[in-house]
């Protein structure tokens, strides 16, 4: 859908998020869509992306909490933040986002003047609060499917995986009532919101604002591939599954693999790729050690893609079989593999799907767990707890994708469709669509 022939003006669309780069880029590849079509679109998110997003040529503005500045407020590494999200499931929550809750609203109060329409991420409740003062039409964006908590497709709960599928098991009964008691429990943990909301002057939350709050605006959109979850009647009235959203450049513009990367890729077999995502949620030096004790078992060539700190810790165990390395775009480096291994952060995953490569998934914390389920679902991979990632067992599992056929088939077969979709695309001109209708 273009908009030059009907609108008079460009319409202003502010799309704001909060999270790590799976969360960024999907919105960036959103707003680039938005562009294409007439739009002049507004990404408001933490400070430290406004390089990347001002590099595609894409308004931005500031919106809190910054990660960094959250890490330096409670005196974390970043990765000691990822652990303290993992290891409690209201952290995130309770010590991140509703303490900066009215620095989020009042940035995005400032980011939405002269806004049209307002697009928002599942935990971007500043931003949620601030559209619904200025009366502004909102979309809602789902990048994972756990996130719509369908109970004809439940989640897998991180913290409890397997008492989550247990109880799944039991049948819709009990799928229901475990559902209604996590709504319950995390009723209480949203009663900041509900505070905030008579400090702004906003009525009473007639839905639960951690769920149906995300979409009280005029229509959802999720931006995954419907591979992992199709629509279902549980979803949101106006719901568009639109497809995966994919973004990768590490500063913006062209991004492309490093020459002793791409020599490496080059030189030999396909490797199997080993990363940690952006979140690095993992104790990353576990990770690596029983990694290479693996390889080591198993005689292949391999990549580890590791964060700067730890790809210069670890470069010291590079070979002529094994490349150690800091950033590589996966759009560029996945399809080269023999096989992914990754966490199951849905950014990592989308592109893992799109590679059309097996995949070995290790989760841990949020979303992770579903993800990886999901994977396996498809027949594309195997999943395989921290706990569990030992050399013995990391050896094991990426052995059974090496022999077994079916999982190169179907990952080939998974990969050809994904790469087909265009979320960014379809979103885009859903959400266009959406606003024709609400300023008509």
């Amino acid at each position: 859908m273009q908009l030059h022939a009907t609108h008079p003006h460009r319409p202003r669309i502010v799309l704001a998020t909060f999270g790590t780069y799976g969360d960024l880029h999907p919105f960036l590849a959103l707003a680039l869509a938005l562009r294409e079509r007439g739009a002049a679109p507004v990404l408001a998110a933490g400070e430290v992306f406004r390089a990347k997003v001002e590099a595609e040529g894409i308004g931005f503005h500031p919106m809190r909490p910054d990660i960094e500045a959250v890490a330096n407020r409670l005196a974390l590494t970043p990765r000691q933040l990822a652990r303290a999200v993992a290891s409690r499931p209201q952290f995130l929550l309770q010590r991140i986002l509703l303490p900066a809750l009215r620095d989020a609203y009042d940035d995005a109060m400032v980011a939405m003047r002269g806004a049209d329409l307002v697009v928002t991420h599942s935990v971007a409740y500043g931003a949620q609060l601030a559209a619904e003062k200025l009366g502004l039409p909102r979309v809602g964006i789902v990048l994972q499917p756990m996130l719509f908590a369908s109970a004809s497709d439940p989640p897998v709960i991180a913290e409890m995986p397997r008492f989550s599928r247990w109880i799944y098991r039991q049948g819709p009964v009990w799928t229901r009532a475990f559902l209604a008691l996590g709504r319950r429990i995390a009723r209480r943990w949203a009663r900041p919101i509900d505070a905030f909301r008579r400090e702004v002057g906003l009525p009473p939350a007639t839905v639960h604002p951690l769920f149906e709050g995300q979409f009280t605006g005029i229509g959802a959109i999720g931006l995954y591939s419907p591979l992992l979850e199709p629509p279902r009647p549980e979803h949101p009235p106006h719901t568009t599954i639109a497809g995966f959203a994919f973004y990768d450049s590490e500063h913006g513009g062209a991004s492309r693999l490093s020459p002793a990367l791409q020599a490496f890729l080059d030189g030999g077999a396909p490797p199997v790729v080993f990363t940690q995502g952006t979140s690095a949620v993992h104790d990353a030096d576990d990770f690596v050690r029983e990694s290479l004790a693996a390889i080591d078992r198993l005689g292949v060539r391999a990549v580890l893609v590791l964060d700067e700190e730890q790809a210069r810790r670890w470069s010291s165990h590079a070979t002529a079989t094994t490349h150690v390395t800091g950033y590589a775009p996966y759009s560029t480096l996945f399809p080269q593999a023999a096989i992914n291994v990754h966490h199951g952060g849905i950014g990592t995953t989308a592109q893992a799907l799109r590679a059309g490569r097996p995949q070995l998934v290790t989760p841990y914390l949020v979303d992770q767990p579903d993800n990886a389920a999901r994977v396996v679902r498809l027949g594309v991979g195997r999943a395989l707890s921290r706990r569990a990632w030992r050399s013995a067992n990391v050896a094991a599992a990426l052995r059974a994708l090496m022999d077994q056929p079916g999982y190169r088939q179907a990952a080939a077969r998974v990969g050809s469709q994904v790469a087909q979709e265009e979320g960014a695309r379809v979103a885009a001109e859903a959400i266009l669509s959406m606003l024709g209708r609400a300023a008509g």
